[in-house]
């Protein structure tokens, strides 16, 4: 199970989730990302822990968890952001902070 709110993303642990993320302008048009270009996906405990948690490379506008990526993280809340680097050197994170929930699971 996993649900996104506003962009704050909740899930079970040891789930799958599959999250379709379009990159639009500020008027909401689709923006065309090359070939080259990167969307990264990255979870932290808070924004200022050292530490990355999980980090995903975004591929066809899709982000894949997999069910070994958080089957062995803690339950509770986390944050995340996603980035946006193009091949010309432009940077843009286009989900700025959100929470993201590791909810507790019963069969494991």
């Amino acid at each position: 199970m996993f649900s996104v709110h506003d962009n704050d993303i909740a899930m079970i642990r040891g789930d799958s989730g599959i999250f379709k993320i379009d990159v639009t302008d500020i008027a909401g048009n689709a923006v065309a990302l090359d070939d080259d270009d990167v969307l990264t996906f990255t979870l932290r405990r808070a924004t200022r822990s050292p530490t990355i948690v999980l980090q995903k490379t975004i591929t066809d506008g899709m982000l894949t968890i997999h069910p070994e990526d958080t089957e062995k993280m803690e339950f509770g809340i986390y944050v995340y952001d996603v980035e946006l680097k193009r091949i010309n050197g432009f940077v843009d994170t286009i989900i700025p902070p959100h929470k993201f929930q590791l909810l507790e699971e019963v069969t494991y």
